[in-house]
């Protein structure tokens, strides 16, 4: 009778060893997967973000040498006006052309940058699609100088690890 109670006992102890040691098993897998599957929250410079990428850097070459050769236009177009030897005729129709392609170029100039900037930020917004799948972010926040971000840590700064990815891409490189 003593054994058998010696043998439920030590039954007993393993059965306890055994359910403990999966209790701890799951516990362990239930916080492996809470930190696994945990949120990635990041954020980046929007600012320089924008002025940093390729294709942000070659639109402004390209408005500004269009500018500048409306520009000329309008400068010649100015010292035509200043100088004293033209009827009074053709001094009024070249101050008409100089006041519109003043205005033209003050078109062009709004125009260009808000239709450029828009185009640039379609593709930047590719580019971060296909980069926070790759990292498996959760959530990437634009913010400038960090003015929206009331926090944020510096290891969660991705602005030039991502400005290096999008550059990247926009040369073909990915």
């Amino acid at each position: 009778m003593l054994t058998a109670i010696v043998l439920l006992k030590n039954k007993l102890q393993v059965l306890f060893l055994v359910n403990a040691g999966g209790l701890v098993l799951v516990l362990c897998f239930l916080v492996f997967q809470y930190f696994s599957h945990s949120e990635k929250i990041v954020y980046v410079d929007n600012a320089k973000l924008f002025e940093g990428f390729y294709m942000t850097k070659e639109m402004k070459k390209i408005g500004e040498k269009e500018f500048n050769a409306r520009k000329t236009i309008l400068d010649s177009l100015y010292s035509k006006l200043q100088s004293g030897n033209i009827a009074d005729a053709e001094r009024k129709s070249l101050m008409q052309h100089f006041i519109q392609g003043k205005e033209e170029l003050e078109m062009f100039n709004q125009n260009f940058s808000a239709q450029e900037s828009s185009k640039i930020w379609s593709r930047i917004q590719g580019y971060v699609d296909d980069f926070s799948k790759e990292k498996n972010y959760d959530l990437i926040i634009g913010s400038e100088n960090k003015q929206a971000v009331l926090y944020a840590s510096e290891r969660t700064d991705i602005t030039n690890e991502l400005l290096g990815y999008i550059n990247k891409k926009y040369e073909g490189a990915q």
